[in-house]
């Protein structure tokens, strides 16, 4: 089967990765315009042999499936899968061609977003080209895989007919996301640990503001942020203003195997995503369900699908978006008590286990292939 990105692999898209690994009934290919560094399955990406770009830009504007076609792997593909709407569109001329079905997952904005959003439709080739296939994707496609129920509540609102839309969570490996053995007499470094990009959507602002509450009651507590994007200088400025500089440490961006190891040592984990104006809001929230898989207690805000991740009272505290007071008094609360984060994050693990194990969800990915590739013989 075939997996259509525009470009492959995105740092902040492991989790296509992961599935396609964990894939049993079926051999994954990566069909890409462009490749975007290693990767370790096979992949075919128009970029590798297009050192000037013509190509590339051939496809962007026509969605041509063309440059795919040549290579005999993809006539032998049994169905086309596409990660986001965008990616949808320029996979629907191949599975045509191929006379396959095609799955579209939403993971976002693509779904979330009103005209998705609008300014980069005026910028970006690909984006505007969605909006302009965009209907017919949806009519024609096989089936939409929504990330959330959140999601398909979104996709349901835009027209999308309920038949089409399978929601479908992203597994998460527990194997790998677990607690690490409590060593005793250990003293380590105590923080808490935010993961996300310096956007307006992830709401980066309200969580230093909620900390900078809390901090002189936690000397020995730091914040570490990971993440990188355009509004990471005025977040480093927003700390200076609050006097924080030197509770805060900015890492950048990091490979998923040190935020792993982060996700494990934290005290708590915090997102504190929020609704900006093009209607943007967090699907989910993968990261949510890995820290809890590691036994990490979770402080974030009720934005979007984070509900559907986060249990409030079980496997977490939440708070309205926008609400540094709330979400400090949350932060504040866990911190003051061990036994609560402990009894949070034994909750969160046999939730994740329960609800979003990577086994699973793929195993439900799959029979969903099964029933598309029986109907299309």
């Amino acid at each position: 089967m075939g997996i259509f990105k525009l470009c492959y692999p995105a740092p902040s898209e492991t989790f296509i990765t992961t599935q396609a690994r964990a894939l049993t009934g079926y051999a994954p290919l990566i069909l890409a315009r462009k490749r975007n560094g290693v990767t370790t399955l096979p992949m075919l990406a128009v970029s590798d042999h297009d050192p000037w770009g013509f190509r590339q830009g051939w496809l962007a504007l026509t969605g041509s499936p063309s440059l795919f076609l040549k290579d005999e792997r993809v006539r032998n593909l049994a169905l086309v899968h596409a990660h986001s709407g965008p990616d949808g569109v320029y996979a629907l001329r191949l599975a045509e061609r191929l006379a396959l079905p095609l799955v579209v997952t939403y993971h976002g904005q693509d779904a979330t977003c009103r005209n998705w959003p609008l300014f980069r439709s005026l910028l970006g080739v690909t984006v505007a080209r969605y909006f302009r296939f965009r209907h017919r994707l949806q009519a024609t496609c096989g089936a939409v895989i929504a990330v959330s129920d959140f999601i398909g509540e979104c996709l349901l609102a835009r027209g999308l007919s309920p038949e089409k839309i399978h929601r479908l969570y992203i597994g998460v490996d527990t194997e790998r996301f677990r607690p690490l053995p409590e060593t005793p007499g250990a003293d380590n470094e105590q923080y808490i640990l935010n993961v996300a990009r310096h956007l307006p959507v992830k709401g980066v602002a309200t969580l230093l503001r909620a900390f900078a509450r809390i901090a002189g009651e936690h000397p020995r507590v730091q914040l570490l942020q990971v993440g990188a994007g355009p509004l990471a200088e005025s977040l480093r400025g927003l700390t200076r203003e609050l006097g924080i500089t030197h509770r805060v440490r900015f890492l950048g961006s990091l490979s998923h195997e040190e935020i792993l190891l982060l996700m494990q040592r934290a005290e708590i984990f915090a997102l504190s995503s929020q609704t900006v104006r093009s209607g943007a809001r967090e699907a989910l929230g993968m990261v949510l369900n890995e820290a809890s898989a590691c036994g990490v207690a979770i402080a974030a805000t009720r934005c979007g699908g984070i509900p559907e991740a986060v249990l409030h009272g079980e496997t977490g505290l939440l708070s309205p978006e926008q609400d540094d007071r709330t979400l400090a008094d949350n932060l504040n609360r866990l911190l003051a008590d061990g036994e609560l984060r402990r009894r949070l994050g034994l909750r969160g693990r046999e939730f994740v286990s329960r609800q979003f194990c990577l086994g699973k969800q793929t195993a439900k990915l799959e029979r969903l292939y099964d029933l598309l590739v029986e109907k299309n013989r």
